[in-house]
Formats: C-alpha cells, sequence, structure tokens
C-alpha cells in the first residue's frame, strides 16, 4: 500500500473539502495529482465515495450565484470553512443512521434465524441419555413420565401424528408412567403407547411398568395396566400386573414369571439397591452397567454368596462398603477397575 494512502484511511467528504491538495487537484491547478486521487479512489472505494461527495459540493458552490459581491475570495472561502462542519454533521448523522438501519436489519436476520431454527428442532428425534451413577426424568409431549436409571438412552420423534401412535426407543432401565389418553368407549390407534426395546415391541395405553434391558437380557415388570408384547420368532404375550416378562435375545426364548416382590424392581427409582436375596455377581452387574466399572473377583466362588437387605445408593462407596464388611474381603478401586480379593 502506498504510504501516502495512510493519511486519508479516516478522510471523510468534510475533511476532503478542506484539504488544499485535493482541492487544488479538483480545480485543476495541480494538474500532475489527479492521478494520485485516482490511485487513492481505487484502492479504497469508501474513500472514493467520499471524495466524490467534496467534489460534488466544490462543484456546487462553484456554480452558485454570487450574492455578496461585496466579498473577497478569502471571505466567500472563509464562510465555506465556517459550513464545513454542518456538512460534517450531517454527513455523521446520515452514517450513523444507516449504520443502525444495518445491524438492525442483522439483528432481525438472525431473530428469524433463531425461530427458524427452534422451529425446525421441533420436529425430528430428540434423545436423553444418562451417563453412568446419573438418573433422569424425562416428561414427554403427552405428559407420559419416563424415569431413566444410570447408563440409559430414550428416544422419540417430536412431532407424534395425531393418527398414529405414540412411539419411543429405549434402551437400559427405566420405570414408564405413560399418560391414558383414551376416552371411554373409543380407542383409536394414536391412544396406543408403543416402546421399542431390542427386538420386542410393547404396546400399552396407561400403564406403568419397568423396562430392563442389559447384558441382551430384556425384563419388563408390570405395576399397573396391560402390556401386549410383540417380538421376533413369533413372541406376542399378554402382561398383567404383577408379571415379568423375560427375553433372552441370545437364545429367543421367553417366559412370564410372577413379581413376588415389585418393590425391589423399583428400588433404583428411590435411590435405593434392593439386595434381598440377590447375589455378589447381581451386584457385579450394577457396578458395572451402572457405574462402569470393571469389576474383577479373584475367588469365582465369592459370586454365588447372597445378600439381604437395602443399600442406599448415594454413591459406589455405598455399594462397596457393604461387600466388604458382610463377605470380608478386600477391595481396590483403581481408575475405573475393582477387584474384590479373599481376605
Amino acid at each position: 500500500m502506498d504510504p501516502q494512502f495512510l493519511k486519508y484511511k479516516n478522510y471523510k467528504a468534510a475533511d476532503f473539502f478542506d484539504d488544499e491538495d485535493f482541492v487544488h487537484s479538483k480545480l485543476g491547478q495541480i494538474e500532475n495529482d489527479k492521478d494520485f486521487w485516482k490511485r487513492l479512489g481505487a484502492h479504497d472505494r469508501e474513500l472514493a465515495v467520499q471524495m466524490d461527495i467534496a467534489e460534488l459540493w466544490m462543484t456546487l458552490i462553484k456554480q452558485q450565484p454570487v450574492t455578496n459581491r461585496g466579498l473577497t475570495s478569502d471571505q466567500r472561502w472563509e464562510n465555506i470553512q465556517h459550513a464545513i462542519p454542518s456538512y460534517s454533521r450531517k454527513q455523521n448523522e446520515q452514517l450513523l443512521i444507516r449504520k443502525i438501519v444495518k445491524w438492525t436489519a442483522r439483528a432481525a436476520a438472525i431473530i428469524i434465524f433463531i425461530f427458524i431454527v427452534y422451529d425446525i428442532s421441533q420436529f425430528g428425534t430428540k434423545s436423553t441419555n444418562t451417563t453412568y451413577g446419573e438418573r433422569t426424568e424425562v416428561l414427554l409431549p403427552d405428559a407420559s413420565l419416563i424415569n431413566l436409571n444410570s447408563n440409559s438412552k430414550l428416544s422419540y420423534v417430536r412431532n407424534w401424528k395425531t393418527d398414529k401412535p405414540r412411539e419411543v426407543w429405549f434402551e437400559g432401565e427405566g420405570m414408564f408412567e405413560v399418560k391414558h389418553t383414551a376416552i371411554k368407549n373409543r380407542l383409536r390407534e394414536n391412544d396406543l403407547f408403543v416402546v421399542h426395546v431390542g427386538e420386542l415391541s410393547l404396546t400399552v395405553l396407561g400403564t406403568k411398568f419397568n423396562v430392563k434391558d442389559r447384558r441382551g437380557r430384556i425384563e419388563v415388570t408390570l405395576f399397573e395396566g396391560s402390556v401386549k408384547i410383540y417380538g421376533k420368532n413369533g413372541v406376542d404375550r399378554l402382561l398383567k400386573p404383577g408379571e415379568t416378562f423375560i427375553y433372552d435375545e441370545q437364545s429367543k426364548a421367553n417366559e412370564i414369571v410372577p413379581n413376588t416382590n415389585p418393590s425391589k424392581v423399583s428400588s433404583w427409582t428411590r435411590g435405593e439397591l434392593n439386595i434381598e436375596h440377590s447375589n455378589l455377581a447381581h451386584i457385579v452387574s450394577v457396578l458395572e452397567d451402572n457405574y462402569g466399572y470393571q469389576v474383577i473377583v479373584e475367588d469365582p466362588s465369592l459370586l454365588n454368596k447372597r445378600f439381604t437387605g437395602i443399600i442406599p445408593l448415594k454413591g459406589i462407596d455405598d455399594v462397596l462398603f457393604v461387600i466388604k464388611h458382610t463377605m470380608n474381603v478386600d477391595i481396590v478401586v483403581k481408575n475405573k477397575q475393582i477387584i474384590i480379593k479373599p481376605n
């Protein structure tokens, strides 16, 4: 860039109008400088506009009739100098207005864009995940409530169609309290609520049930209402309150068994681990599935050791404390690995 251009980088029309070199050049008094102003205008388009405005002022003043014939040239030039601040002020006001209009238009465009993005976000799939050791509640658009256990995922299409069943896709463990929407004596397809879990589809109305999908085994325990279970290999079962449906994804075997301890199934929703008649193998699966630890039991015979009682799940230390003091074992925790050793 020509070093001479730096002097003019912030010039406005009033500044050019007040610049003797510019004025003399435009009035034809300095012929050799005209090329400099052309190059300056080509370098900076905004400066070219300001120079054009200043030149227009000079042209208008030059063409005006001389009303004060008694004034000398110096006096007229002095009057012009006094008028420059007024021109400059008006120009700055117009420039400020243009900037305000430009930024207002940009802000409006951003706001419109945000609304469009938000509107689009209301469609498509919404997912909620829980990490290890985390539990959360999800309120669906129909007011159904899902309590998610650790390491679980719930997905659903936001724009549920009014003529189709309400559908969700689920992994992990969760307690479902489905909102009943059917009107008495009138059951429509959109009154149905379908939970897709693994290879199964659970079709329900207003129902409360627990779903557990861990290690290739799906367990559905029904507390209220009814659940119709469909799946591959001809699975077609109706579950009643107080029953648990068990499905092995590897062998495809399934069965319905009585649930003699519903409080044990739902204990996790209360922040508890019910270990009534549970063995160490069951607790190990909880530590791995819900907390993300790798558990190594050096003596496999310990896995069949049975427990009784309830452990408050404020943290993993509560579980380890119970194991250590009821089984008389040593426990080493390193990073995300738990080693249980015979004492």
